[in-house]
């Protein structure tokens, strides 16, 4: 019974690490969530649109269930016990030799005189072990060096703002015109202040008070994200910046002066909203989305 509880311990634990293992190989290779329902949604929404998957994504779970199956095959597999017995070799031991009894002589003509005999001694069955002699090995004492105390200074922390309220204005302006909001993610040190979606795949990110060439680098990463998890998917984004520190304006992120000039700009193009066909196809993107957002905040 209790081997038994042990080897159902010890299949629990592979199969827990087996499953942290294809999370973290699933997450940072293809950004899927294999613990997440609505990575499992949307995959299964792209397999009934037949849209393609890398074959690699497949290869990959055939090798996690392999691995898992032949592991518990190791771990449960029943051990058998050697018992080896020490083996005594007799013909080394020493074969003790019995006292040799001399012949008493008697004088000629003479009456024979009785003499003493001695009995001989009887001899121990065994031979007597001699004890080895003991060894005197020095005591060696050693000398331990007091490790210095430093003092922990803690390094000052810069105090960050909370986007959830420091750009509250600009998510209100998205979520009333039908948009939904998902986060303002730090991407590349630049702190966005909005990320939203919207139906046929539209995704809106902002900043305010950066750079263009910054907000471009925060573009291409998020872009870099979509290409490496989607295939024959594309995500329209559109990126804008409140109050930029430059004057470019040859690029595709839009420039706003003020959060009015912005609220304008989206009330002019609100989002519609999917119809009821689409509505389980927008769930799924927007689960991706949100993955994607959790993912990106940590690179």
């Amino acid at each position: 019974m209790k081997d038994r509880i042990n080897n159902i311990l010890i299949g629990l634990l592979w199969l827990l690490a087996v499953a942290l293992g294809a999370s973290f190989w699933f997450n940072t290779k293809y950004g899927f969530n294999i613990f997440s329902v609505q990575h499992w949604q949307y995959m299964a929404y792209m397999q009934a649109s037949n849209q393609p998957i890398r074959a690699s994504f497949y290869i990959s779970f055939l090798l996690v269930i392999i691995i898992a199956v032949f592991g518990l095959y190791k771990l449960l597999q029943p051990k058998h016990r050697i018992d080896i017995t020490p083996s005594v070799n007799r013909s080394a031991q020493p074969i003790p030799q019995q006292p040799v009894v001399q012949p008493v002589q008697s004088a000629p003509n003479l009456a024979p005189k009785e003499t003493p005999t001695e009995e001989p001694k009887p001899i121990s069955p065994t031979p007597d072990m001699v004890r080895p002699p003991r060894l005197n090995i020095p005591t060696i004492t050693q000398t331990t060096t007091p490790v210095p105390r430093v003092p922990l200074t803690t390094a000052p922390t810069s105090q960050r703002i909370d986007p959830e309220q420091e750009y509250a204005d600009i998510h209100e302006i998205f979520t009333s015109t039908g948009f939904v909001y998902k986060g303002s993610p730090r991407i590349k040190n630049v702190q966005t202040s909005v990320i939203a979606i919207g139906s046929d795949e539209v995704l809106w990110i902002g900043a305010t008070g950066v750079s263009t060439p910054d907000m471009q680098r925060a573009v291409d990463t998020l872009n870099g994200v979509f290409s490496d998890t989607l295939d024959d998917i594309e995500i329209n984004v559109n990126a804008f910046i409140v109050g930029a520190t430059d004057d470019i304006t040859d690029t595709d992120i839009m420039h706003f002066a003020s959060v009015d000039d912005l609220r304008s700009y989206i009330n002019a193009h609100p989002n519609i909203p999917p119809v009821e066909d689409e509505i389980e196809n927008f769930d799924a993107y927007s689960g991706y989305i949100g993955t994607v957002i959790d993912y990106i905040g940590k690179i």
